[in-house]
């Protein structure tokens, strides 16, 4: 018997939009940010429809340590914090992730990257406005040594992010699987005739047949798959069998793989 696989790439546009953007408030009291919490996604629901949104909603509130859905960026923010020693301002605040679709099917490339401008520069403006912040910028004729430290301190404690974060789902058709899969059936049986020529025989019967498809294969993309997948749980966005999700306007790329297994004849 011999074995053989092989993959097939499927490159398909986008056509649902998911924004994620994150709702603070940091009260004094926890039953106060909580009501307050509660408000603001409400308000920032609504807004998003205005938006043509064609689906808003809001998740479940979760403390600032868990607010950032992004594992490196939690990394990064949990060792800025050990590197700086725990504050109260630390655990004050509750948060909320709101999300909203978009159908983009059939938009342009440049219709599409519009529609991100507009709705990033509307939310950044309106749902998450700007906190004052207690650390003041070093004044120009500041000491050296003090501008330099605070640089570092900059690196090493990365600001709150809460600007809108995008993610692109596309839906292949039927015909697209059926063709990338007939596609990378024909790599691995010609992968498997080299095979059996290499051994002197010939390709008998198939004895097995499988195939299935996943975002990506690209060791480059794990990251961004990673990162993709922990957005959509954090708003609980459930992908169907049918849908990929990817950070890139332009196109999805779907791995179709097909592991195909012979007997060996004379």
């Amino acid at each position: 018997m011999v074995s053989a696989n092989a993959t097939a790439v499927v490159r398909q546009r986008p056509s649902v939009l998911l924004m994620i953007a994150r709702v603070r408030a940091a009260g004094a009291t926890l039953d106060a940010s909580l009501a307050e919490m509660h408000q603001l996604a409400d308000d920032t629901v609504r807004r998003l429809m205005r938006l043509g949104a064609t689906r808003a909603w809001a998740g479940d509130s979760h403390p600032d340590d868990q607010a950032d859905p992004d594992p490196i960026a939690r990394m990064r923010a949990a060792a800025g914090r050990g590197a700086r020693g725990a504050t109260p301002e630390d655990r004050r605040g509750v948060n909320v992730a709101v999300a909203a679709t978009w159908d983009i099917t059939g938009l342009s490339a440049d219709a599409v990257l519009s529609l991100v401008d507009q709705l990033r520069f509307d939310v950044a403006a309106n749902v998450n406005p700007s906190e004052p912040t207690s650390e003041r910028e070093p004044l120009p004729w500041a000491d050296p040594a003090a501008q330099i430290q605070h640089m570092i301190a900059k690196a090493t404690q990365p600001e709150d992010d809460r600007s809108p974060k995008f993610v692109y789902i596309a839906r292949p058709t039927d015909e697209q699987l059926t063709r990338a899969s007939a596609e990378a059936y024909r790599a691995a049986r010609g992968r498997a005739e080299r095979l059996a020529r290499a051994a002197g025989r010939q390709l008998g019967v198939v004895s097995s047949l499988n195939y299935g498809h996943a975002a990506s294969v690209r060791p480059d993309r794990m990251m961004t798959d990673q990162r993709c997948s922990a957005l959509l749980a954090a708003v609980g966005y459930v992908l169907e069998e049918d849908e990929v999700a990817s950070d890139d306007p332009r196109a999805t790329e779907l791995a179709v793989t097909v592991h195909v297994s012979h007997y060996l004849a004379e």
